[in-house]
Formats: C-alpha cells, sequence, structure tokens
C-alpha cells in the first residue's frame, strides 16, 4: 500500500505500534532502548524508525522512507530521550542547560547525492553515517572512561555522528553509565585480589556474576561494561 500510494501515503500508526509489535520489539532488544542502552520495561517507550517514516531532516524535498514504514528492519525500540529533541536540562551540581539533543527526523548520510528518494530506488547505495544497532556492532565504534562519558573511537564519523545524533553524551544518561562501570570496576578487582589468593571458586564465581548481572546483551549498559573489561588497566584494575 505504502509503494502504491508514494509520499502521499498516510502513515498508519496503529500497523507499528500493535501491543504484539511492541511486545516483539521489546523481547528482541533486551527490554533496552536499542541506541543508549537504557531499560525501557515497564516504562514509556517508542517505536522508532531508523530511516524516519515521514520526513527527513537533511533534506526538505524528501518525501521520506515511506516504503519502510511496517519494515521489520527499519523498526527500533528506542526510549525518548534518543528518539525525540530533549534539552539536557539542569542537573544537581551543574544547574545549567547543556544541549538540545535526540534523533527525531535525523538520518545524515556520507554522501547526500545517494539518498533513495522513493522505493525505486537503491536504498544499498546509501552509507548511512548512523550506526545501526542491528547491523554494525555499536560498541566497537564507541570507548568509554571512569565517569561515564562516552567518545568515539579515533577518525570514526559514523561514532560521532551517533553519539550527536542520539544524544548520547546526556548527562543523566553519562551518571548511569558511570555507576554501571564503577561496580564492574569493583568486581574485576575483587576477581584479581582471589585469584591472587588462589581461591579459585570464589574468583569463578564472581566472573559468572559478572557476566550474568553486568556483561551479557540484556544487561544495561552492556556495552560500556565489556569496555572496561577489554582494558581493565585503563580503569585502574
Amino acid at each position: 500500500m505504502a509503494e502504491r500510494e508514494g509520499g502521499a501515503h498516510a502513515i498508519l500508526e496503529t500497523i507499528y505500534r500493535d501491543d504484539n509489535c511492541r511486545a516483539a520489539l521489546e523481547e528482541l532488544f533486551h527490554r533496552k532502548c536499542a541506541y543508549c542502552e537504557t531499560v525501557i520495561a515497564g516504562a514509556t517507550w517508542e517505536v522508532e524508525h531508523f530511516r524516519p517514516k515521514g520526513r527527513v531532516a537533511e533534506r526538505a524535498d524528501h518525501p521520506g522512507y515511506y516504503w519502510l514504514a511496517y519494515e521489520w528492519r527499519n523498526l527500533y525500540p528506542t526510549c525518548e530521550l534518543c528518539n525525540k529533541r530533549r534539552k539536557d536540562r539542569p542537573l544537581w551540581g551543574d544547574l545549567r542547560y547543556a544541549g538540545t539533543g535526540g534523533k527525531l527526523d535525523q538520518f545524515p548520510l556520507e554522501d547526500e547525492a545517494l539518498r533513495a528518494m522513493s522505493h525505486t530506488e537503491n536504498l544499498s547505495l546509501e552509507r548511512p553515517l548512523l550506526l545501526d544497532p542491528c547491523t554494525d556492532w555499536p560498541e566497537s565504534h564507541l570507548r568509554y572512561d571512569l565517569l561515564g562519558q562516552v567518545q568515539p573511537a579515533p577518525a570514526d564519523r559514523r561514532a560521532r555522528a551517533s553519539i550527536t545524533v542520539f544524544n548520547l553524551k546526556r548527562r543523566r544518561l553519562r551518571d548511569l553509565r558511570r555507576n554501571r562501570i564503577d561496580d564492574v570496576v569493583a568486581l574485576l578487582k575483587l576477581i584479581r585480589d582471589c585469584k591472587d589468593r588462589e581461591e579459585t571458586e570464589a574468583a569463578a564465581d564472581l566472573e559468572d556474576f559478572l557476566e550474568n548481572r553486568f556483561l551479557s546483551d540484556g544487561c544495561a549498559y552492556a556495552g560500556a561494561a565489556r569496555f572496561v573489561r577489554s582494558d581493565p588497566d585503563a580503569f585502574g584494575v
């Protein structure tokens, strides 16, 4: 229907917001925001179109990727702060407004001339600047520090664009990641101490706990936690 009507197609929100669709997305993404890994189970969250369905911020004459409005591969569960334009509101101890961010209708490309303008054009020619949570491995593009700050890997344009568009530097998100990083650092130090004392069973139990509660795909901010494990020396372990 969308392809037949083209850009004039009226997007039917009841299709992609159907409860069965939402339940499936929630389960597939481990009840986390696809972009920032914040837990969304039990909270108000949104079905986000990776390629915007109705309009494109970078191209005023684009009708939106109407032909992908109901495509499973284009639907992601996201928190409101990653998906909508929102101010980073004052935080106790830092009472300034920090900047506005959030994806909304943004979908930057490396080369605007290659953007598909309709369902008849070759979508595979596009080179998105945003990291796709399903086809890319975002954590290989992102770096973290002890304060929970996120940075792009060196010279990584896609990581830089994703951090900006999804507003991944917002302060409350930073603090949540910092808490998770602190816990992982503490556990790694305990594991190291147990191994130094040759308490192998205790070390194994702690490693299982670390894996199940912090590093597995279902854990909040698993990307940051796995980054700590990959380079413990950088975090003082």
